[in-house]
């Protein structure tokens, strides 16, 4: 290597400029015009030519003769190209003189006339080029190309660069690292190189204009080594299935996979794979067989492979491990190997292992064979009775490679050759003995997972699970002539591994505290370990003795009938959401069953059915053979219990206040059970009629904010709020169809029967409209018919003239602290600006330096402890001067203000406090709230009592 020269071409841009007076042809004598000549680089390399390019111009004559000449450090004179000849009147342009310079150092170029009577006269002028050696490098490196730690290089076509630099990204790229050479050769020296990889500029920079070719990548010569199982013996290929920790048989094919992915793309490398053996031993042979030599893998790409090869059965068993390095100069003596690869070899014994000891039926479990290397085993469930329902294998597994039957399905599986003891038999004429055995072909490491699925009716026992070793690959198999299995040799190994098939369970629970509105969803939810589904079924008062459907609700059919189960999930839960709005179930007590098979409810015996959901009649149940299917008695099931006490949903309503200012607003808040979606608000009085709708939440809570308009009068208001109950329905309904002649009815789709006895319609706007008070009895009495299911509960309140009233605080010292408080009829949480000024406050002088005593701040109305709220904000007068004081406290929601005045006096004199209003003082009291009666008789209390005031509240519940 350090005998290669490194060739590069560099442009060499030649100009002389010859002053001449005019063309013609009288030579010039030297000395008569001046030459300039100039490179666009001064230096090359040794034995690599140079390319001139040479203009000229000049009073000489149009057939003179001129050269190139250089002399070297010698003073040798050379004339390396031929003669070239100027154009007369024209400048003189001659490209590609290519000039060969074999050896180091300096030469001085100049231009000749080759011309008598002028033959050798030199221009003036001369340039300078230097030439270097750069053949101590080991390796040439082109620009953009990949070089190495641990290498020296010479960087072609950088016979001047003396620093490799690295620079850090961004917009405003900054040295990170930079590399001292000289003439292009560098040391790529591990402490040079830092441990920063990636491109070294040996020109320009990032995003310079010079940058486009001017640098090389460095990096790390890394090497790793994966081991892993063959799959494809011919190319070596594998699937990523690693050996690394793992144990192997002797016979077990290998791949090792040589990772270099930046040397083998760059340059030609090879490497070797090193084993240590279990006795410390080294070597480059894999095993016993010196075919699996690897002391020299030449490196063909990123990832190079030698694979398809075993160990042998005569290596030695044990811990082996193995480590690749490079066999190239200069890695191979610097650079880092690469990872280990330990696994352990054993010799090949056939073994079945149970990932489970025991197992829940209706759930599947696994054996694992552990044998030879994509060997063939015959596995089976030994001493299995054909009058059990025994677990069966799970078809189309990986590695099963003959079909469950022979062409005749009453052979005996395997076949036996005459006069040859052969082991096991299976009888496969017998039903519960088909697809219990199969024949499975191991993989590469020699294993293979067999699993056998297990259903609801599966004995539970313990189970018997044996393999025996066919002894041949499958590919050279030969099965008994006509059949689909082959025949095992006398003898065989085998191994045989036990599985308990246990019965499971099953769990039921009901969400909340077991007591539930009719209309609420109960979620049901629990396990089951014994099947794939679950069947509910309800008893209780009057429905029928063994019980009904519960998903079939409101259709009662017998338990034994259900043919829609829920299903069991991956992790045993299951779970059912059972909406309690159209069950037809009065309020009451019922017990709510879940099993894991079809029963005949909760009886003691079982019964025949068509229904397929029901377990297959095989004769054992003592039921009448024409049945396909049984509904087993309740304790041939897993099963478990939950009560629920279903009862009547109610309905409440809170306002916010029982006096609303106009203007102003007021909330309804209350609880609605019995999961409805939504409820209808009514509210009357004198010429007013509203209809609202009110969202309820998920927890049955709702909330209503009224906007009572600043044109409602002042009077007292009537409010229903109505619950559409079990059937989801308002029947009890407003026609708006005529917004000038809106009417309630009963909506008869609903209803159960007449509607005698109740108010049959009536209109709430337009000429036959009831007054307010009486419209809002009518609508009680109409939702007080027996035949609708619906609810209500009704309130009033009333609306007066906003008011907010300030108590005068009296005179308060200067420099002091005080409340100002006061009382208003505006809702709780209204804001109220509240502003103290000087009462004598009038325009003031531009120039003058005395400062306005007051304050403005806003405050929220809080609840009071009657009919009206309160409020209050606190004031520092320090710093104010001593005057007269005006308060204002004005709604900012709604419009209303009051003022008051006070005095800062620098002592305080006892106050005798006053207190001002405005806007109108309602005059009416509150009477406490009280429940509202099953069954009122409407809003004639209420109207009866109008002169008393507002009054909250509350609920209606129906028995």
């Amino acid at each position: 290597m350090k005998n290669t020269k490194i060739m590069a071409v560099f442009v060499l841009f030649l100009a002389a400029a010859l002053f001449i007076g005019s063309v013609s042809a009288v030579a010039p004598e030297a000395g008569d015009s001046n030459s300039t000549l100039t490179f666009n680089q001064t230096t090359g390399f040794v034995g690599v030519p140079v390319e001139v390019n040479l203009t000229l111009t000049g009073n000489a004559g149009a057939a003179d003769e001129y050269a190139l000449n250089y002399t070297t450090d010698g003073g040798a004179t050379i004339t390396p190209a031929g003669k070239f000849t100027l154009v007369s009147g024209k400048n003189y342009a001659a490209a590609n003189i290519t000039v060969p310079l074999p050896v180091a150092g300096t030469y001085t170029f100049y231009v000749s006339n080759m011309t008598a009577p002028n033959l050798g006269v030199k221009y003036n002028g001369t340039a300078t080029f230097t030439v270097v050696d750069q053949s101590s490098a080991d390796r040439t490196v082109q620009a953009k190309a990949d070089a190495f730690v641990y290498e020296h290089i010479a960087i072609d076509g950088a016979p001047t660069a003396n620093k490799l630099t690295k620079y850090s990204e961004g917009s405003n790229p900054t040295a990170v690292n930079q590399i001292s050479g000289s003439n292009g050769v560098f040391y790529l020296t591990e402490a040079a190189v830092n441990n920063q990889y990636g491109a070294y500029y040996y020109a320009g920079q990032p995003g310079g204009s010079t940058a486009v070719d001017t640098f090389i990548y460095i990096w790390y010569p890394e090497i790793s080594l994966q081991a892993e199982l063959t799959t494809n013996t011919a190319t070596g290929a594998t699937s990523g299935d690693s050996i690394d920790g793992k144990t192997i048989n002797k016979n077990t094919q290998v791949s090792f996979l040589i990772n270099s992915p930046k040397v083998a793309p760059a340059m030609s490398a090879s490497a070797k794979i090193v084993f240590t053996t279990p006795a410390g031993g080294k070597t480059t042979t894999f095993g016993s067989n010196t075919a699996n030599t690897l002391a020299n893998i030449p490196l063909d790409g990123t990832q190079t492979i030698k694979g398809g090869m075993t160990i042998g059965d005569a290596a030695e068993a044990g811990t082996w491990t193995a480590q690749a390095e490079y066999l190239t100069a200069p890695f191979n003596d610097y650079a880092k190997k690469s990872n280990t690869v330990s696994f352990t070899v054993q010799s090949t014994t056939l073994t079945l292992t149970a990932a489970k000891d025991s197992v829940v039926r209706s759930n599947p479990f696994t054996v694992t064979i552990q044998g030879d290397s994509q060997m063939m085993y015959f596995v089976y469930l030994d001493g299995a009775s054909a009058s059990d329902v025994n677990p069966t294998l799970q078809p189309g597994q990986s590695g099963m490679k003959l079909n469950y039957s022979g062409t005749n399905s009453n052979e005996v599986i395997p076949a036996a050759a005459t006069n040859k003891s052969v082991n096991p038999l299976v009888d496969n004429s017998k039903t519960n003995l088909q697809k219990t055995w199969g024949y499975f072909e191991t993989d590469a490491s020699g294993k293979r997972t067999v699993q056998y699925n297990t259903a609801d009716n599966t004995e539970d026992k313990t189970y018997t699970v044996k393999v025996y070793a066919v002894g041949e690959k499958y590919s050279d198999m030969a099965p008994v002539p006509g059949q689909k299995y082959v025949e095992l040799n006398s003898g065989a190994d085998y191994d045989s591994v036990k599985v308990k098939v246990e019965k499971g369970s099953v769990t039921i629970a009901a969400s909340g505290d077991g007591s539930y509105y009719i209309g609420d969803e109960i979620k049901l939810t629990g396990t089951n370990t014994d099947s794939d589904l679950v069947y509910l079924f309800i008893t209780g008062s009057n429905l029928k003795e063994n019980g009904i459907v519960l998903k079939d609700l409101p259709t009662q059919n017998d338990a034994y009938t259900a043919s829609n189960p829920i299903s069991v999930k991956t992790d045993d839960t299951w779970e059912y959401k059972w909406d309690t709005s159209k069950i037809a179930l009065d309020t009451g007590a019922y017990t709510v069953y879940a099993t894991s098979v079809l029963t005949n409810g909760k009886s003691s015996y079982p019964v025949g059915t068509t229904n397929a959901r029901g377990t297959v009649n095989d004769g054992s149940y003592g039921v009448d053979s024409s049945y396909n299917y049984v509904a087993v008695k309740l304790s041939d099931s897993e099963y478990a219990t939950v009560s629920v006490n279903l009862k009547q949903p109610f309905l409440s309503a809170i306002p916010s206040g029982t006096v609303v200012a106009k203007g102003d607003k007021i909330y309804l808040r209350g609880t609605a059970e019995g999961d409805p979606n939504s409820l209808m608000l009514y509210i009357f009085g004198p010429n007013k009629f509203v209809s609202e709708t009110i969202t309820v939440e998920d927890d049955g809570s709702y909330e209503k904010k009224l906007d009572i308009g600043s044109d409602w009068s002042s009077n007292q208001y009537f409010v229903v709020v109505q619950h559409p109950m079990y059937n989801g329905v308002f029947d009890a309904k407003l026609n708006t169809a005529d917004a000038n002649n809106q009417f309630f009815y009963i909506d008869a789709t609903n209803s159960t029967g007449g509607i005698q006895g109740a108010q049959s319609s009536f209109y709430v706007t337009g000429n036959n409209k009831l007054q307010g008070s009486n419209a809002a009895d009518a609508l009680t009495k109409m939702i007080d018919s027996s035949n609708i299911d619906d609810i209500y509960t009704k309130l009033t309140f009333t609306v007066a003239e906003p008011m907010i009233r300030v108590n005068n605080p009296g005179d308060q010292a200067a420099g002091s602290s005080f409340t100002i408080s006061g009382t208003t009829n505006l809702a709780v949480d209204d804001q109220i600006l509240v502003e103290v000024m000087s009462s004598s406050f009038t325009a003031t002088d531009k120039t003058s330096t005395d400062v306005t005593s007051g304050v403005s701040q806003t405050t929220k109305v809080v609840a009071g402890e009657g009919t009206d709220n309160t409020w209050s904000v606190t004031v520092d007068t320090t710093n104010w001067k001593l005057d007269e004081y005006t308060i204002k406290a004005a709604g900012i929601e709604v419009d209303v203000t009051t003022t008051t005045n006070f005095n800062l006096v620098e002592k305080v004199v006892t106050p005798t406090p006053t207190a001002t209003a405005t806007g109108a003082t309602p005059t009416t009291t509150t009477a406490p709230a009280t429940t509202t009666p099953t069954q009122t008789p409407g809003f004639g209390a209420f109207i009866a009592l109008a002169g008393l005031g507002a009054v909250a509240l509350l609920v209606l519940r129906r028995n």
